[in-house]
């Protein structure tokens, strides 16, 4: 099984999948790493800048889409099971995967992010916290702007979708619950 989690930055994605894939016993990947093996390199195409409109965000996925393909192939490959989560893919290339390869997924999104949630928000991404105020400050407005647009894709592609907004452990232990068909 491939348990894929998607979604907004910030919103918990990372912690999930170290969580659940230490549960499962088995080996995840961020697609930022894919994606900094890409830039390497040399892909042309690659995103270079912060942008969460709705557009940049579909031409992003459709983008990274032959990649991720041809990655979910490799592990499908070599590993019965295998987590991967990142804000690089969407619900309509989970569907377009999940005819050809056997897939869990859900998405995670934060209706409500404050500068203080963002500061103290626990997280594996120390970079954040390095960015510029003003950039901190964008990344904060755009986070429930770009968690809304995932919302709706979830909803039109019917794909599991959870806001960690509020009691965010025990929206990861539902997300989790929702990868594994367990209880939660």
């Amino acid at each position: 099984m491939i348990y894929l989690v998607g979604g907004a930055p910030r919103v918990g994605k990372s912690i999930l999948a170290q969580q659940l894939a230490a549960q499962l016993k088995i080996g995840w990947i961020s697609t930022d790493l894919l994606l900094d093996l890409l830039r390497a390199h040399g892909v042309a195409g690659i995103k270079a800048e912060w942008n969460a409109t709705p557009e940049a965000i579909r031409a992003n996925a459709t983008w990274f889409a032959p990649s991720f393909e041809r990655f979910m192939w490799g592990i499908s490959s070599m590993a019965e099971h295998y987590l991967v989560e990142g804000v690089d893919f969407l619900p309509e290339q989970v569907t377009q995967l999940a005819a050809k390869y056997p897939i869990r997924s859900v998405f995670l999104g934060c209706s409500t992010m404050t500068q203080q949630r963002f500061e103290q928000f626990p997280g594996h991404s120390p970079g954040y916290g390095n960015l510029p105020l003003p950039m901190r400050l964008q990344i904060v407005q755009d986070v429930p702007l770009w968690s809304a647009f995932i919302r709706q894709e979830c909803e039109r592609y019917g794909v599991p979708y959870l806001d960690t907004s509020s009691d965010f452990q025990q929206r990861l232990a539902e997300a989790a619950a929702t990868l594994t068909h367990s209880g939660v």
